[in-house]
């Protein structure tokens, strides 16, 4: 079976078509899509205004001294104050889109609570706040000892603390991570090819029932080859950004989990063609535009092609974020590649990645019963 896969994957990467679209398509990709929506990311990331749900319960001992912090001008070009009665109202705003954040004041104590505390807004919300207690805290250690410092307010900021340097992505960093997927799940397209060219009274059927060894292991192997193209492809966009537009920091990539991750969507795609493969009733020239259909529309409602659209679709269809795989692998895959990612944002997006391949496997032999029962046109 070996020799078939070595036969096969020289086969495909001596033709031409298969050439461009396993190289130069992807990068066309990269490089056009990179350079037209570069105006929506840029190298240097500019901070959004975060709503914060501000819920207080203190004395204007505690007060005071943190409105006034955050009421700062500088404070306030990122960070806009909305006041709440009590939690229950302030989760109701952050339900509603009124409010990105929580921040409890309750006596001496400060606390930040949110959904999400991966998002570089809430990071550097954080790190404020984290130095502001800090600074609290000795100017009241300072005060009970019976001393004084002038609090100079232009120190605030560690610099250190708030860097986004590798922590978010750039233009072509998305788009890098966006192709990825997409290619992976074109990677259809040689699953229903290879279909194709097992259609009876053809010569590739002819030569597979001449071949010396069963169907099956010949189909597995020419499974097996078209995984490790779809997976060269891969490798090739990452290393091409890289090379060529200096994209990802190599120092901040945990490789190991990339790798794994490449494995996985490689599968992906390969187990979506098998699934359309076996589809009753349809001719395979059908069958390939329902893999463009699929790939287009999936790509689209995912913010592949423009960039935020995802949150639409995420506002009108939550449970998107665990059905479209693009959705939930970008931030996956970023998070093993930029400096300080979420693992658990990782294996959350692998594990639903595992799910959906399971779905995928059940639902690929389900059909090819019907289809070797009822016969396909």
């Amino acid at each position: 079976m070996w020799t078939f896969i070595k036969y096969d994957v020289k086969q495909r990467l001596r033709d031409r078509a298969t050439l461009f679209w396993m190289l130069l398509f992807p990068l066309i990709l990269i490089f056009g899509l990179g350079t037209m929506l570069s105006a929506v990311f840029s190298d240097t990331f500019k901070l959004p205004v975060t709503n914060v749900a501000y819920v207080e319960a203190s004395t204007d001992q505690y007060r005071e001294p943190l409105e006034n912090f955050l009421n700062d001008e500088d404070i306030q070009a990122f960070i806009r104050l909305v006041p709440y009665e009590d939690i229950a109202s302030a989760e109701q705003g952050v339900n509603d889109g009124d409010a990105d954040v929580i921040l409890r004041l309750d006596g001496s104590d400060i606390t930040l609570l949110y959904e999400e505390p991966t998002t570089v807004e809430f990071d550097v919300l954080e790190a404020i706040l984290g130095q502001y207690t800090a600074i609290a805290n000795q100017q009241i250690t300072l005060t009970e000892s019976g001393l004084s410092a002038p609090y100079e307010n232009e120190a605030w900021l560690d610099t250190e603390s708030v860097d986004l340097a590798g922590r978010t992505p750039s233009s072509l960093e998305y788009f890098t991570v966006t192709i990825s997927i997409m290619t992976a799940l074109f990677g259809s397209f040689y699953i229903t090819a290879m279909a194709r060219e097992e259609q009876p009274n053809t010569g590739s059927y002819l030569r597979i029932q001449a071949a010396p060894v069963r169907t099956i292991q010949y189909r597995l192997a020419r499974t097996f080859s078209r995984y490790v193209i779809i997976l060269l492809q891969l490798i090739l966009l990452f290393w091409f950004s890289h090379f060529v537009y200096r994209t990802f920091d190599l120092a901040n990539i945990q490789f190991g989990y990339l790798i794994l991750a490449w494995l996985a969507l490689t599968a992906y795609g390969v187990a979506i063609g098998f699934v359309i493969v076996n589809l009753p009733k349809l001719s395979t020239t059908t069958k390939d535009a329902v893999v463009n259909g699929f790939v287009a529309i999936i790509m689209i409602l995912s913010g592949g092609y423009v960039p935020g659209f995802d949150q639409v679709t995420l506002n009108y269809a939550p449970w998107a974020a665990y059905v479209f795989m693009p959705i939930f692998m970008r931030d996956g895959m970023l998070a093993v590649m930029l400096r300080g990612g979420d693992m658990s944002v990782y294996w959350e997006s692998l594990g639903l990645l595992g799910v959906h391949l399971l779905i995928f496997i059940v639902l690929s032999y389900l059909l090819s019963k019907g289809v070797r029962r009822y016969g396909t046109h």
